[in-house]
């Protein structure tokens, strides 16, 4: 085996690789996986046209080998083709498929003409190629011309514009409570006031007057009846003494567990009284 024949196969693989690397790195292809399926495709097509000119390579060989190979490959092109036609979910199926055979028979056609009447190559395949490249012109020129720029249809992705929720303000009379600047420094003052006596059905409104961030969460179970999240500075939160109901809530900051406070929440003191 010479030089050229391993030289000849290299530079054809290197080329299909770096073919299938640019479909797959140059945004040509919507995802690398993408690309691949490319390069597959296109590894096959090349395959297909080495294996022809190999099996009419000096005519069509009718040895015991030839035919046992060509029963093989049929057997395993039908196989996979079957499968790809019957197993697969793409939309796409039938259209490779009728590529396929689009480059197969006047591949078969040129093939014989060129063992059997070399005279009718030449112009059967000038014909050939000028209806193949009249047809990738036309293919293109439609495709932007046409209303829909593109031949086969892609996803379009509608980005909806976001909504921003409506601010929720308090619903009963509001109870404010400061937290104050410098509380995440231990034994500064923290919340203010330090207990909060609330009537049932006011709104509790926090509001962080420092410049770091704070949370107002629940003690006893860490949040679970009432946790503001993370508060930068000047954020509110807002409690409804009704969703908690009666009761004694110790609260901390989470950030700075040594703010510590109360909130009680008593009945409403009715008319009269």
């Amino acid at each position: 085996m010479s030089n050229w024949d391993l030289m000849m196969p290299g530079m054809g693989l290197t080329a299909i690789g770096l073919a299938g690397l640019t479909i797959s790195y140059a945004e040509i292809a919507h995802t690398f996986i993408d690309g691949m399926h490319a390069l597959t495709g296109l590894t096959m097509f090349v395959g297909l046209i080495f294996l022809a000119t190999g099996i009419l390579d000096g005519g069509i060989s009718t040895s015991n080998k030839a035919k046992a190979t060509t029963l093989v490959i049929l057997s395993i092109a039908l196989g996979f083709g079957m499968y790809a036609m019957t197993m697969n979910t793409s939309n796409y199926t039938v259209t490779i498929a009728g590529i396929l055979m689009a480059i197969t028979f006047p591949a078969i056609i040129i093939s014989y003409l060129a063992m059997k009447h070399p005279v009718y190559l030449k112009p059967v395949g000038s014909i050939v190629a000028m209806a193949a490249a009249t047809g990738i012109i036309m293919w293109f020129s439609f495709g932007f011309v046409s209303p829909d720029t593109y031949m086969i249809p892609q996803e379009v992705v509608v980005e909806e514009e976001a909504v921003e929720p409506e601010a929720v303000g308090p619903q009963g009379e509001v109870f404010p409570i400061s937290i104050l600047l410098g509380s995440d420094l231990p034994d500064n003052p923290d919340y203010d006031p330090d207990t909060a006596v609330v009537p049932l059905g006011h709104s509790v409104v926090w509001t962080n007057d420092d410049i770091v961030l704070h949370t107002v969460t629940s003690t006893a179970d860490m949040g679970e009846t009432f946790n503001s999240g993370l508060m930068s500075a000047e954020d509110v939160y807002i409690l409804e003494t009704v969703d908690i109901g009666v009761g004694e809530y110790d609260y901390l900051c989470t950030v700075h567990p040594w703010m510590q406070s109360v909130l009680i929440i008593e009945e409403a003191a009715t008319e009269g009284q």
